[in-house]
Parts: C-alpha cells; structure tokens; sequence
C-alpha cells in the first residue's frame, strides 16, 4: 500500500500524542486536490481536532493541519488547476478529512484552494491564507465595517488579531486592540491601532468608556469566548455587531435574548468555511484582493518560520498562549 510520511494521530488524545509515522496514501475526491506541503500553518484549531474537540472530527487516524502551501501535486482532468500549480489551501481536515498539512502531502478542496503569486513565499502566503481571509469575510461580509467606526478586537496579538487591527484600519474604521502581555501590547501597537490594552493587567472596560463614553464599540471582533465575551458585548452600542470567531478560551458563552433585544445588537457567527459551497467564488475575489494588498505593502502579516520537526513544540506553545503572529512549518 502506497504510503507517505505526517504528524499522525492515532486516537483522540493531546496533540501531544502525534507520532511522525507513516500514513496511507489519499484517494483523489471530487472536487479535491492532492498538494504537496511546502508550509504549513499551525492554529490553536489543531489541539482541539487532536483531542477530538473539535466541531467536526476526522475518523483515526488523521493527520492534523487546516492551511497550507505548496505544489498541486494530483488534480481531476477538469480542475481548474494543473500539476505544478502553486497554491494556497484550506485542507479537508474542515469537513472531517483525515489528510492534514501536517505532512508531506495533504488535501484540500477546490473550492478553497487559491493560486499563489509569484513574488508570495510559500511561507508568507501559509502566515496570510485564513487569518486575513477569515477577517475580511468577518469585518465586511458578516458586519459590513463603515469607515469611523469603533472596533474592539479581542486577542489582537495573535495571527488572526492582528490582520483584523491591520484589515479594520485599512478599511477607515478606529481600533481598540486587547492583548494579553506589555510584550504582544508593544507589537500590536506598531501596527497604528487608537488604544492597546493589556487586559491581564488593566481595566478594559473603564478604560474604553472614559476615552469614548458608555458603550461605544460598534463592531466587536471576539476570537476568545468565555469573561473575554462577556465584557466585550457589554461595550456594544445599539446597533453593534459582536462577530463570533472562536473560542480559544475553551469556554463557549451563552448569552441571553432579552440582553440583546434591550440593548438593540446582534451577534454575528463568522465561520468563513461554509462559503465553499455558498459563495466560493466571493472568497476568491476577496484572496485576490488580500494578496494585491501584500504586494501593495498594505498589510503586514507576522509570523515565525519553524522547522516540521517543532510542530509538537509550537503547538505547545500556542496552546499557552505564548506565541504571538502566525507560526508557519516549513519542510
């Protein structure tokens, strides 16, 4: 049986538990393509699909890994790809695929697979993909951003963060960003947003309401969940928008109905990855456009380049919180 080498993980226990091991040759599926890895981003994603956490669990074993970059090694005689292609993706490991980017070839849909430019890395288009893509789709699609207004984004430090600091300044809005640490508040705070704080440390909410008045955010970006949520929707204006991302916090909220009648704001899911059935070809304007802003020099993403064999390690790391940016495996 045709094989090839991954971080494979066998039963639904810690990342920890990968094993760089042999995995099963895949079968090419309708409307799927076979790439072969060159990068591979890792997200705090992967600690809950290795735990089996998350929302949508592949069969073991499974190799980990939701974004990469490389070369379409496999594709369909009608792809709109050809072998050879450089390619960024989102794997199948989405929708339950047991093929991550966690090894030497993984794969993806069609329907989210973007042809890479020329003058992008491979690591640079791994650190941009789903952050960026998953904050445009967030700030414009979902909450429809104007121009002046006021954006809290929760976890501003992390990858998917700081594109939405960078996407949401860029779209004319002002931005407050919450950070975790005084180090991540000196990062983010080079990228120009109105107000950094560091909520380990200081009152958030006094804070934004003595500069700006009582419940004055008018688009909030949450990535945390949990007291993180809580004290954010608090801050919602009438007529906010609170943008559900994720919950790095491993604590999903409820929230009541009757807050949100009152208070007259609505809570918006974002999950960017049913437009590969919905609106495939709306992303792939919006990647067209996120990569003209990096060769425009518009947009800035942070990462750090690993090598394959520290995936455990990083994982380790994210899982902490002790990462700031992307960090992007290359092999």
């Amino acid at each position: 049986m045709k094989e090839y080498k991954a971080w494979v993980q066998d039963t639904a226990a810690p990342f920890s538990n990968l094993k760089f091991s042999s995995m099963d040759y895949p079968k090419l599926g309708n409307q799927e393509l076979i790439i072969e890895t060159k990068a591979a981003t890792l997200n705090f994603a992967d600690l809950l699909l290795s735990s089996g956490m998350y929302q949508s669990n592949p069969e073991h074993p499974f190799v980990p890994g939701f974004e990469v970059a490389g070369f379409i090694k496999e594709c369909s005689p009608d792809s709109n790809f050809s072998v050879g292609d450089r390619v960024v993706a989102a794997t199948t490991v989405f929708r339950s695929g047991r093929y991550g980017s966690f090894g030497e070839i993984c794969v993806a849909s069609e329907n989210l697979t973007y042809k890479l430019p020329d003058n992008i890395s491979f690591e640079i288009g791994a650190a941009i993909l789903m952050s960026y893509l998953t904050s445009d789709f967030a700030l414009h699609r979902r909450a429809q951003l104007k121009p002046n207004e006021l954006v809290l984004v929760n976890a501003a430090a992390g990858g998917v963060g700081l594109s939405a600091v960078q996407l949401a300044k860029i779209s004319g809005a002002k931005v407050i960003a919450a950070v975790g640490s005084d180090e991540k508040k000196e990062l983010v705070k080079q990228f120009g947003p109105e107000l950094v704080i560091n909520y380990q440390r200081e009152n958030l909410k006094e804070i934004i309401e003595n500069k700006y008045g009582k419940r004055p955010i008018n688009v909030f970006y949450d990535q945390v969940g949990g007291d993180a949520y809580q004290q954010g929707v608090k801050l919602l204006s009438s007529e906010g928008r609170a943008l559900i991302v994720g919950f790095a916090s491993g604590n999903i909220p409820s929230q009541l109905l009757s807050y949100l009648l009152v208070k007259n704001i609505s809570i918006i899911g974002v999950f960017m990855i049913s437009f590969e059935n919905d609106d495939q070809n709306y992303l792939r304007k919006r990647m067209e456009l996120i990569f003209d802003l990096y060769s425009n020099q518009q947009i800035e993403p942070v990462y750090k380049i690993i090598n394959f064999d520290e995936i455990i390690t990083y994982l380790d790391l994210i899982g902490r919180r002790n990462t700031v940016g992307r960090i992007v495996a290359v092999r």
